[in-house]
């Protein structure tokens, strides 16, 4: 467990644009002039993180890297569980802390967190998502950057913008980091199915598969941080030989630079450019 998480505010570099910025950074005991991300996580809800590649996070925040969480909403439209019965204001304090109980799970060393229209990202103006998330590599200059699948895993909307802004952010950046898409493969897409529809890679996509068992604790502890979206893990449960058998790899894209591959490679960090 990481302790000592503070609040510093917006994000740096971006006061004549507050009404646009409007992020909580979280940081363990580092000064922000010190920070510099080896993978930067980019998604749009809290529990996205350990759903989804919260195992190689994990991996390589415990391996000695800087690993960076940026989600852009508190997820105050949940419709799971006691988030139903509560005030979205309530729910997104509640899925904030959540979310900090997460990213000590896992280990991180960066976290912030946007106040964006939860279930209204499709709407929110694009140039604007792909500011922020601009802004925030430049500060951090990471050398990997890691989003959604193009087609968001389960197709929700605020998962296909977040990952179209990311993708512009890149195209946009003179120094580009290597840019991977996350997804689940057809198989993990065929177990899962009688529980969450989810849009998996097409052969071929895969460029590299993490191999996160021996991380799957941390995985599993940040996942149970999220209490308010006990549904599904209830669900995940009772998938077929086991949730942790389930999610002993994670499969990632390379799509900038772009690449293609015989035979998927085990290190993000160890890409061909």
């Amino acid at each position: 467990m990481v302790g000592g998480w503070i609040s510093r505010g917006r994000c740096p570099g971006t006061e004549n644009n507050q009404k646009n910025f409007t992020g909580d950074l979280y940081i363990p005991g580092l000064k922000e002039k010190e920070l510099k991300i080896d993978i930067l996580a980019i998604f749009a809800h809290p529990d996205d993180e350990a759903y989804g590649p919260g195992g190689t996070l994990a991996k390589y925040a415990r391996g000695g890297y800087k690993v960076g969480l940026i989600t852009l909403t508190r997820g105050e439209a949940g419709s799971m569980g006691i988030c139903k019965t509560l005030p979205p204001e309530e729910v997104a304090r509640m899925r904030t802390e959540e979310l900090k109980c997460a990213a000590k799970e896992l280990n991180l060393a960066y976290l912030r967190m946007y106040s964006l229209p939860d279930k209204a990202l499709e709407n929110y103006p694009a140039e604007e998502g792909i500011r922020i998330v601009k802004t925030e590599m430049l500060a951090l200059k990471p050398t990997v950057v890691i989003t959604f699948h193009d087609k968001g895993i389960s197709g929700h909307p605020d998962h296909i913008a977040v990952a179209q802004w990311t993708r512009e952010a890149v195209k946009q950046l003179d120094s580009r980091p290597r840019l991977f898409f996350y997804g689940v493969s057809p198989s993990q897409a065929e177990k899962i199915k009688p529980y969450r529809s989810v849009i998996p890679f097409e052969n071929g996509e895969i460029t590299h598969i993490i191999q996160t068992q021996d991380f799957f604790p941390y995985k599993l502890a940040a996942i149970r941080c999220h209490a308010s979206q006990i549904e599904l893990w209830e669900k995940f449960q009772q998938i077929e030989g086991g949730y942790e058998y389930f999610a002993r790899q994670e499969h990632f894209s390379q799509i900038y630079p772009p690449l293609s591959v015989s035979q998927p490679y085990s290190d993000l960090l160890e890409s061909p450019e």
